[in-house]
């Protein structure tokens, strides 16, 4: 049972993010004058649900390469950390924000990393809020990153000497050729 906790916990808290994430975009989308659903509950949604992502693998070094990093997907404005490599990458789209993921591995300690990525949100003026906890195998760690047309996150997990992070990035997409608003 300990193992299962151990190998689900850091999967947990990436879903626990990608929800806030779902969440805060579709927070954007509705307005002050949208009056209340009619039916459903907070736990039972009336909406249909979103599409399943689509992943795209990241991008693997060859052997000769194998000591140095793959690159980030080249539209994904957060920083790589250091000493850290690629595990997965993931797309999204829900409504007018399109986003990705990007799973890190490695090994740091969490508050470097909280630091770091703290100072990345802080210059592209994100509203920074963070939590982290102590667990029986580690420790654990959350981020958020907001703006009007931005929701960023990190979930991060340490067991050990095993670092794990997701970066989250989702953006609003602009309507280039969408109606015009008239007074």
């Amino acid at each position: 049972m300990r193992d299962l906790k151990r190998r689900h916990g850091s999967w947990l808290a990436v879903m626990l993010l990608s929800l806030m994430l779902a969440g805060c975009a579709k927070q954007a989308q509705e307005t002050a004058a949208t009056p209340p659903p009619d039916s459903g509950t907070a736990l039972q949604p009336t909406e249909p649900p979103l599409p399943a992502p689509q992943s795209t693998p990241a991008e693997k070094g060859s052997a000769q390469n194998a000591t140095t990093a793959s690159k980030l997907p080249e539209d994904f404005p957060l920083p790589l950390y250091t000493g850290f490599q690629i595990k997965n990458t993931l797309r999204t789209q829900a409504g007018d924000f399109r986003g990705t993921q990007v799973e890190l591995v490695g090994n740091a300690p969490l508050n470097a990393i909280a630091e770091f990525y703290e100072a990345e949100f802080n210059k592209r003026q994100l509203k920074v809020s963070k939590m982290n906890q102590k667990t029986s195998t580690g420790e654990e760690l959350l981020m958020l990153g907001q703006s009007e047309t931005v929701t960023a996150g990190i979930a991060a997990t340490q067991e050990g000497k095993q670092t794990r992070i997701v970066l989250s990035w989702s953006e609003k997409q602009s309507n280039a050729g969408g109606a015009s608003q008239s007074p």
